[in-house]
């Protein structure tokens, strides 16, 4: 048994903490859950954005290749009429050297290193074109042809790069 002595009451209680004493304040809860959710959005962004990429970039490459030999057939294209013109004329195929034709390197332009003229292996005339392009291996030094039918009046195209940079009529 416990005895107390009379008056003796609970123990004391320990001393209150000045107001100056007080914890620091944890932060805002809500701050804390805007930093989680910022955190897992960059988490989640940085894989996506790397797909984009993977997925935009070759597709970037192959407009820019499409491009380039669209320009080169563009410039091609007022030849096309003046051979047929010569062929009418002279009943023969043009060649580089013709009156009214520049040299090879008088066709030098950004998509391509120059124009040939002259007969195709299967006896038509014919405009060679070689492409230049020292950023993309699949045209530079490659070779697009026009060639003209005289009997039918009709241009055929044909290269020797993918078909993916070629126009639809060069395709096949």
């Amino acid at each position: 048994m416990n005895q107390t002595s009379p008056g003796s009451g609970p123990p004391p209680l320990p001393p209150r903490a000045h107001a100056s004493a007080r914890p620091a304040p944890q932060g805002n809860p809500r701050l804390r859950g805007c930093l989680i959710a910022a955190v897992v959005a960059v988490a989640l962004a940085v894989p996506v954005v790397a797909i984009l990429a993977a997925i935009a970039v070759p597709a970037y490459h192959d407009y820019l290749g499409r491009s380039q030999v669209a320009q080169a057939l563009a410039v091609a294209a007022p030849l096309q009429a003046q051979v047929a013109a010569f062929v009418a004329g002279h009943d023969r195929c043009p060649r580089t050297d013709d009156p009214g034709f520049g040299p090879a390197e008088a066709y030098v332009g950004p998509t391509h290193a120059g124009i040939e003229l002259g007969e195709s292996d299967e006896g038509v005339c014919a405009i060679e074109l070689l492409l230049q392009d020292e950023r993309n291996e699949n045209l530079d030094g490659h070779r697009l042809w026009l060639e003209y039918e005289a009997a039918a009046g009709q241009w055929r195209c044909s290269a020797g790069i993918e078909d993916r940079y070629l126009p639809a009529h060069c395709r096949g």
